[in-house]
């Protein structure tokens, strides 16, 4: 599959990619030391200046919380919608929907105006009918289908090193945030409770077809934990608090 890698800033435009993901938890000091490794053989994300760069997303699931369910359960086959910005002074949001099948990530990403996502948040998709292309569709029939809803906002700060080669892309997540009360996502006033020790890092490795040796070995440096879903440790976090 083709794949864009810069991203589009203009209104109604959308991204498709293809690839595999792995997520860990990893320490403070695993991250420091990948990082410094990674650094000598990456470039860094256009976005990240050397101190990292802010996320915030707003999560959707249905009423019955398909997303979330079928996540714990490990389904092979699942979606999962959000809303996504990078600062609060922008004029549009990212829209994505994220489908796993087959052992790799579909993301399917369309650029929209803030006031839509301002009614996306108020359960008013028709406003997606304005937008053309396979992703509009596909989100608001998804929308439509099964009565999604928004559920919780997440946010947190990242550090991202690229390479063309294999289309490969390393994060590192930290002081990941939620809060699912309030979920307005232009709010920069709500409360957002952290969400791990701060001893903990989140690292994600995204690649085309396979990772190569020599970040395998990058990787394998420090001792990995299990695969995460920041999604549901969001949702999860009124039970059982602070990971």
């Amino acid at each position: 599959m083709q794949q864009t890698k810069t991203k589009s800033l203009a209104v109604g435009s959308s991204i498709e990619i293809k690839r595999k993901e792995l997520k860990y938890f990893i320490s403070h000091a695993d991250f420091a030391a990948m990082g410094n490794a990674l650094g000598k053989v990456l470039e860094r994300d256009s976005h990240d200046k050397g101190e990292g760069y802010f996320i915030r997303s707003l999560y959707f699931d249905t009423l019955e919380n398909k997303a979330f369910e079928e996540k714990m359960a490990g389904v092979e086959k699942r979606k999962k919608i959000r809303l996504r910005l990078y600062d609060f002074a922008g004029d549009m949001v990212k829209l994505e929907m994220k489908s796993k099948r087959d052992g790799s990530i579909l993301k399917e990403t369309l650029w929209i105006k803030k006031e839509d996502a301002e009614q996306l948040q108020e359960c008013n998709y028709d406003v997606l009918l304005g937008y053309d292309g396979n992703a509009a569709r596909k989100i608001f029939g998804e929308f439509k289908l099964f009565c999604y809803k928004p559920v919780v906002v997440i946010d947190y700060e990242r550090n991202a090193f690229v390479y063309d080669f294999n289309n490969i892309r390393v994060t590192f997540d930290k002081c990941i945030r939620a809060n699912s009360i309030d979920l307005n996502i232009f709010d920069q006033s709500i409360f957002m409770k952290p969400l791990l020790s701060k001893k903990l890092v989140v690292l994600e490795i995204k690649f085309d077809r396979f990772m190569p040796e020599w970040l395998k070995s990058i990787v394998r440096m420090r001792n990995c934990s299990s695969a995460i879903s920041k999604y549901c440790i969001g949702r999860l976090d009124n039970e059982i608090g602070w990971i």
